[in-house]
């Protein structure tokens, strides 16, 4: 789906969250012996993407995005949006939960690294396919335009995010 230029930012952030969310699935399926080495290293990825971007770009959907959304409609009567939050929560609770496993050298169950990869997954599938949508036909044009000036490219077109 072609998104408003304004909102390519988010957009290529959700590309690298991706990338994050297929690690750690693949993580969680790899073959028994290595599973919990993949899972362990696959978290360490998780959090550092975290600490990189990924804190970032919820704080602009959250101080940017939704509050020039909110001009234009009531935000708790948008269902997508009340889970786009309550998904940022959570994923937050999941890095802090991954950084205390690991400062305490705990194993983190690939269970656990497939549950994240796969609620991250949905996030970014909600926000593409349903969020954002609404939000470029309720906005409009200029204030889709006047808004997407406070996004930030969080990666350059070169960047590899390792999976």
């Amino acid at each position: 789906m072609k998104r408003h230029p304004s909102l390519h930012p988010l957009s290529q952030h959700h590309h690298f969250a991706l990338i994050q969310a297929l690690g750690m699935r693949r993580a969680a399926e790899a073959p028994e012996g290595k599973r919990a080495a993949a899972a362990q290293r696959q978290a360490e990825k998780f959090v550092k993407f975290w600490h990189k971007t990924g804190h970032v770009h919820f704080r602009e959907e959250e101080e940017v995005l939704l509050p020039e959304y909110a001009r234009h409609t009531r935000l708790d009567q948008d269902a997508g949006v009340v889970r786009l939050l309550a998904d940022h929560a959570e994923i937050r609770a999941a890095v802090r939960d991954f950084e205390r496993r690991l400062a305490e050298k705990s194993p983190i169950e690939p269970e656990e690294v497939a549950r994240v990869g796969k609620l991250l997954h949905d996030h970014v599938r909600l926000e593409e396919n349903e969020v954002f949508p609404r939000i470029e036909k309720i906005m409009g044009e200029k204030n889709l335009n006047a808004m997407g000036r406070g996004l930030t490219r969080l990666h350059s077109k070169h960047d590899v995010c390792e999976v």
